[in-house]
């Protein structure tokens, strides 16, 4: 506008039962998309934690061999090499 006012905001009249419809399958999509979520990261975490879990097991399982060959050959290196 060139006299300097304000352009007007266009306005949008819905009817108020067809806002809760929609407004209604939109928190219906928006739990099926967080339960999406939820078991994407579940699997995820359950992933991770299988794999870990593995190395872990693999560092104590190399930790305890180690620890019984020093006991079992702490005076006869000259077995172990």
């Amino acid at each position: 506008m060139t006299n300097g006012s304000p352009e007007p905001i266009p306005v949008a009249v819905v009817d108020p039962e067809q806002f809760n419809e929609l407004m209604a399958r939109l928190d219906k999509i928006d739990e099926k998309i967080e339960f999406y979520q939820g078991e994407k990261f579940l699997r995820a975490g359950k992933s991770v934690g299988r794999d870990l879990g593995a190395a872990y097991g693999a560092c104590a399982g190399l930790i305890i061999i180690l620890a019984y060959i020093l006991f079992l050959y702490a005076a006869n290196w000259t077995k172990v090499i």
